[in-house]
């Protein structure tokens, strides 16, 4: 039986990823290394400090010129400075709706301060386990933040789903054992091949989501 429904933060319930580009960018200008924006997308969901590794990697250059853990935090500092949130159209009704039938959570490879600022200007009480880039070792794809998720719950796996919307997340939900479902927010939808189930935008993702019943998608039973 289905219980509990795991959230993706950024390009699942907030429009957030060009922000995040753009203040990375901002960094990286400042430090006079050119930054591969696509790269970002791609790796969406890696932890920051890891994403700043492989820019680095790509541009060149050697990353022991570099200050990574201050870069992260100049980063964050500029994210909060340029960021207009959006949550995408009817997920904050979608999760009201949800909380009465589930136990919600999300998990994150976004750095701390930013994932508990957003949730708590755009999804305020709803979630009952929060897991960020900052509170496991090994982030996405590893395993790592949805079995720490799963623990912190006190559930089954087969009791959960993952919506996702980047490659590295459904690879980590699947390394963990977990139900996938997947909407390609800002790649296309063989980028996320996979997930159990992918879903074309948000508007049937909403749709699938409140009309789940309780029961797990045929796509996830093996």
């Amino acid at each position: 039986m289905l219980k509990t429904l795991i959230f993706d933060l950024d390009g699942v319930l907030v429009d957030s990823m060009p922000y995040h580009v753009e203040a990375m960018q901002h960094i990286f200008d400042q430090i006079d290394v050119y930054m591969d924006q696509q790269m970002i997308y791609e790796r969406e969901g890696e932890k920051t400090i890891e994403i700043v590794r492989m820019l680095l990697e790509k541009a060149g250059s050697d990353d022991d010129r570099f200050d990574l853990e201050a870069i992260v935090e100049q980063y964050i500092a500029e994210f909060n400075l340029i960021v207009v949130l959006h949550a995408f159209e009817g997920m904050p009704e979608c999760l009201e709706v949800l909380k009465h039938r589930y136990t919600l959570a999300v998990v994150s490879g976004s750095d701390k301060p930013i994932v508990h600022n957003i949730l708590k200007r755009m999804y305020p009480g709803l979630f009952s386990v929060v897991v960020t880039g900052d509170d496991v070792v090994n982030g996405k794809p590893a395993p790592d933040p949805y079995l720490k998720a799963v623990e912190m719950l006190a559930m089954q796996k087969s009791e959960c789903i993952v919506i996702e919307n980047a490659p590295v997340g459904v690879q980590a939900a699947k390394a963990a054992g977990l139900c996938c479902i997947a909407v390609p927010t800002y790649l296309e939808s063989d980028k996320l091949h996979q997930a159990d189930l992918v879903v074309t935008d948000h508007d049937l993702l909403i749709d699938l989501l409140l009309d789940l019943r309780s029961a797990i998608p045929e796509a996830c039973i093996k």
